[in-house]
């Protein structure tokens, strides 16, 4: 029984650390984390300043990331 509930914790664990590793996010050569998240946020901003319908919102931001170099990616 405990064999069986630690290769449970086991499984879980390695489940757990291997979804982290592989978020989605955008992503660019050389640019940290930090700066892709102020790139998007400028991004959101702009769009919001245009007052287009929430439809279209999605898609102008990620025109807009990809403009600046960025791409959507899993590592």
């Amino acid at each position: 029984m405990f064999q069986k509930s630690l290769i449970i914790l086991s499984m879980s664990a390695l489940t757990l650390l291997s979804g982290c590793a592989s978020d989605p996010a955008w992503r660019k050569p050389g640019v940290s984390h930090e700066d892709a998240v102020s790139a998007l946020s400028e991004c959101k901003y702009q769009v919001g300043l245009n007052k287009v319908a929430k439809s279209e919102q999605n898609e102008l931001v990620k025109s807009c990331m990809q403009a600046k170099g960025f791409r959507w990616r899993t590592n």
